[in-house]
């Protein structure tokens, strides 16, 4: 019976150690990355307020509409003549326009600053697909090997159950210890609750990458890409980081705060209005024509034009701030999420070379001592156990890496194809 027990065992081992096949399936990284920028809110949302600016654009250089003016001058409000709009040789009715003239250089510069504006929220609109096709990668990803991970241990608790059923035989038949039986029921028992937190975490897995695409999430997974290739390694990512999405809205942010200090320091120049009216006596009157020009007077310059041009030269030092402060938090988050991607390609050579090895040989040799009468099915057991942990943590390794890759692979064009 102990030899019977040894079979059920080495072939159910023989069905665990390789890690489920995975064949071509309908939903890719790149499909399910379409089918997010197909209708993504946070897409939507930024698309519209690029289309804003845009229209707002069209009339930041115009000058103002010219004005109507309409009304009575002089109406007698007592007297013979109340209300009278004839009699009284001072009352007129009047109609007219007034137009005001704003200076070609303010206009030209709320003109650069309302493209910069459109710029920068091109800018903020490339930087919302790129998170957003790193967000479905992150998402595609953690679905795949949360799958991975509950397949293997659907395969253990299939294995566990053949050991309950081989440990209970080999104890009828005379052989093994009265406990054997129990330390099986006990070693299934733990994979099955392992299983049921992994099926909590692919239930996870599905609902968040079906945030982004919908009932698509719970179709069957493609094939993932290379994980341990980067488009784009060290050198190249921080080479060409002010063209990231990441830092390229703080150009147009600086040369809009550049706009406003010059705007600023135009108001010392004042603009000027035209108004011409037609007044209309009574009948025994001339009618009238005014023609009148206003002007601002910029004279009290220290309280109000210094400051406000003060103002706009410290927005324009803090964005200089936040764009510097922002340059170097991207850097230092490329080095770490290299220094990721690296440590994990380092341990998925360890775990191939030495501890998945390693693992399945402490397994074959103490079944081998157990089947010669040398040991226990307790450490037949701990071994087994000790293979599964190694194979998960070997999974959880693959997943950093991959995690690592996703991240460094989206920091660019959102619409550059997945490799």
């Amino acid at each position: 019976m102990r030899f019977a027990f040894f079979v059920f065992l080495t072939g159910a081992i023989s069905m665990a150690n390789s890690l489920p096949s995975w064949s071509a399936a309908s939903l890719s990284l790149a499909e399910a990355q379409r089918l997010a920028a197909s209708d993504a809110p946070p897409l939507n949302a930024q698309s519209a307020a690029l289309r804003a600016v845009q229209q707002s654009a069209i009339s930041a250089d115009q000058q103002a509409d010219p004005k109507l003016i309409i009304g009575v001058d002089n109406l007698p409000a007592d007297g013979s003549d109340r209300f009278s709009f004839t009699r009284d040789f001072m009352t007129m009715r009047k109609i007219g326009f007034m137009q005001e003239f704003t200076r070609s250089e303010k206009l030209k510069l709320r003109g650069e600053r309302a493209e910069s504006e459109v710029r920068k929220e091109a800018a903020v609109l490339s930087l919302v697909e790129v998170n957003l096709n790193r967000d479905v990668a992150l998402a595609w990803i953690d679905r795949y090997f949360a799958e991975r991970q509950l397949d293997l241990l659907k395969e253990m608790a299939r294995e566990s159950e053949l050991q309950v059923t081989a440990a209970t035989a080999t104890l009828a038949g005379g052989r093994g210890q009265v406990s054997d039986p129990l330390a099986a029921r006990i070693a299934a028992a733990l994979v099955v609750d392992r299983t049921i937190d992994s099926e909590r975490a692919n239930a996870r897995a599905v609902a968040n990458l079906g945030r982004w695409i919908g009932a698509a999430a719970r179709q069957p997974l493609d094939a993932p890409p290379a994980f341990d290739q980067l488009a784009k390694h060290h050198t190249d990512l921080i080479g060409n980081i002010d063209s990231h999405p990441h830092l390229a809205m703080y150009a147009p942010l600086l040369a809009m705060a550049d706009s406003e200090i010059r705007l600023a320091n135009a108001a010392k120049h004042p603009d000027w209005s035209l108004e011409v009216a037609y007044a209309q006596r009574g009948p025994a009157f001339s009618n009238m024509l005014s023609i009148g020009v206003r002007i601002d007077l910029p004279i009290f310059q220290s309280k109000r034009q210094d400051p406000a041009i003060a103002a706009k030269v410290a927005l324009s030092a803090q964005i200089r701030a936040q764009a510097e402060d922002a340059r170097r938090a991207h850097i230092a988050e490329i080095e770490s999420m290299l220094a990721d991607w690296d440590a994990a390609n380092a341990r998925l050579i360890r775990y191939r070379a030495d501890l998945l090895p390693l693992a399945k040989l402490r397994t074959e040799v103490t079944l081998a001592a157990y089947r010669g009468g040398k040991s226990d099915l307790a450490i037949v057991l701990e071994a087994r156990r000790s293979e599964i942990d190694t194979r998960i943590a070997y999974l959880a390794a693959q997943s950093e890496q991959a995690r690592a890759w996703a991240n460094l692979n989206f920091l660019e064009s959102a619409k550059k194809d997945t490799p």
